[in-house]
Formats: C-alpha cells, structure tokens, sequence
C-alpha cells in the first residue's frame, strides 16, 4: 500500500507477485496435492493425479541428500503413466 501512495511501482510488483505465489502456492500443495480442504477430492484429472503422486514420492525420502525434484507445476511424463 505505501508503494501505491508514493509512487513506488517497483516495491508494489515486488508485493503482487509474493501474494500470487502464495496464493498459488496454497492451492496447488495444500488444496491438491495434500487435499487439506476436500474441494477437489472427487476429480479423476490426470494432471492432477500425476501431481499428487510425484509429490509422494518427492516427500519418500526424510532427508536432503538423493531427494527427488517433483515440479510443483510441471510434472515429469513418468508419473502420468503410472
């Protein structure tokens, strides 16, 4: 709000774009994949369940070393023909 007041176009950019990914954010890892609130939870999508599970396999692993890149968005082919 004060980027708006005083004319700084930059800063308010900077505050659009990390309230986007947030709101992104929840709707895709916990809405989803975690299915937290159950708005989703009837859909048969494929993309949908190729998400779900890279993540699980993503979250497999408990610590850093050999984790798997799941791509939040951008799901690797392997996991659509499971």
């Amino acid at each position: 709000m004060l980027g708006m007041i005083y004319g700084n176009w930059f800063s308010v950019g900077f505050g659009g774009g990390i309230a986007l990914y947030g709101m992104v954010y929840f709707l895709v890892h916990d809405v989803l994949i975690h299915r937290r609130f159950k708005w989703f939870d009837k859909t048969d999508n494929k993309y949908f369940r190729a998400i779900r599970k890279a993540h699980k396999v993503h979250h497999k692993n408990q610590y850093k070393e050999h984790g798997t890149c799941f791509g939040m968005l951008l799901v690797p082919k392997k996991y659509f023909n499971i």
